[in-house]
């Protein structure tokens, strides 16, 4: 990601905090830390971790926790979450592919709602780079865009219309979408290419498709269908 997305998301993050970062953990990410836990593995980061909805939940519950995030507004609103909740979490602005963490040295890895904000190839090298961070027999949970999410479709429409760019397959930007982050790259594929392209050297424990209720935004129907990722990193 580039200077300028980050900024993008400065924006999006004053307009969207509220909503997004009020939810509880995941489910998948609570299950994770007691699977974590059961096997006395401590070492987690959560990339991408916005305004500290996940990360919050990991200082607390007494893992060595880390995150980082590609939005200045993000790290610094996060770092002032820790310090009002009385947790400790290292914070550094960085890109997707860039965690700041030694070479095998991570029990897992947290990539909620965060990787298929690329092209196949940046995230191709994010998931290399989670890999060399990994710990062998260390855990990837990752969310997907599937390409049957009406955000898919409607991203097609919009390229139609001269509204929007299919930079390559399945991964399109629409310029001026105000209702999510959909100005950003987003890039949609299906439980084969997962398998295919983005994880070599990973052991697949599960991939689930999760389909939200259907909802209205801006008159129109939408419905969003994403891949649920856990995976090891195979020890040699």
């Amino acid at each position: 990601m580039t200077q300028v997305e980050g900024q993008a998301w400065d924006t999006i993050w004053a307009r969207w905090a509220s909503v997004w970062e009020a939810r509880p953990p995941e489910p998948a990410v609570v299950d994770l830390v007691a699977r974590l836990k059961g096997e006395g593995r401590r070492g987690v980061h959560d990339l991408g971790c916005g305004l500290g909805r996940h990360l919050l939940f990991l200082a607390a519950e007494g893992l060595d926790a880390s995150g980082s995030d590609i939005s200045q507004t993000a790290v610094r609103e996060c770092c002032r979450r820790l310090r009002q909740a009385g947790l400790a979490a290292q914070v550094t602005l960085s890109d997707m592919a860039d965690i700041q963490a030694d070479d095998g040295s991570l029990d897992a890895v947290i990539a909620w709602d965060v990787l298929y904000h690329g092209t196949l190839a940046e995230m191709k090298g994010a998931t290399a780079a989670i890999h060399r961070k990994l710990a062998p027999g260390g855990y990837l949970l990752a969310t997907f865009n599937s390409v049957e999410s009406t955000s898919c479709q409607r991203s097609r429409e919009a390229v139609a219309r001269g509204e929007g760019e299919e930079l390559e397959p399945n991964t399109f930007v629409v310029p001026g979408d105000v209702d999510s982050d959909k100005a950003l790259p987003h890039h949609y594929t299906t439980a084969g290419e997962l398998r295919r392209e983005l994880l070599a050297g990973f052991q697949v424990l599960s991939l689930t498709r999760h389909g939200s209720p259907k909802y209205k935004m801006s008159g129109k129907t939408h419905q969003r269908v994403v891949w649920h990722l856990l995976a090891r990193k195979m020890e040699r």
